[in-house]
């Protein structure tokens, strides 16, 4: 099996050698999932990131992977950059996947498990619309033609 384990606002952890990291991380694990309390790390890497996020694009999700590989058969995707219909982002997303692939890979309903997102709340989907109608008016009857608020980020 293989695992991972991200730790946001963990400027705590920076100074920690890879080897206290990789001690906290297994008895995180152990704590949150008792099965794994028997499992030895056989190979671990420790990537430091500060102040990094991730960044998402428009037209960003057409380059994202199923949750199943198209060219292997027994390769299976997890995490925030897949895509998915569930809706969630990050984390949440990231979990999701994961149980989606575990479904995958044991030949279960790949939705089996997941709890769906709730309806949108009513000022969500209000700003949805609007922002919807803009880009529409902004893109000469196109939303796809209209700017994004990543437009006028750079």
């Amino acid at each position: 099996s293989v695992v991972e384990m991200d730790f946001y606002h963990a400027g705590a952890l920076l100074p920690l050698s890879d080897d206290a990291i990789l001690e906290k991380v297994k008895a995180y694990l152990d704590q949150m999932v008792p099965a794994f309390r028997p499992a030895k790390v056989i190979d671990a890497a420790v990537v430091r990131l500060p102040n990094a996020v991730n960044w998402y694009f428009p037209g960003s999700y057409r380059s994202c992977p199923e949750i199943r590989a198209a060219s292997l058969e027994n390769v299976y995707f997890a995490g925030d950059v897949v895509r998915t219909r569930h809706g969630s982002w990050s984390q949440e997303k990231a979990y999701v996947t994961g149980i989606q692939a575990a479904n995958s890979l044991l030949g279960h309903e790949v939705d089996s498990g997941v709890v769906p997102l709730l309806p949108t709340e009513p000022h969500v989907a209000a700003g949805r619309s609007a922002t919807k109608l803009l880009r529409g008016a902004l893109g000469f009857g196109n939303e796809q033609n209209g700017p994004s608020l990543a437009n006028f980020l750079w």
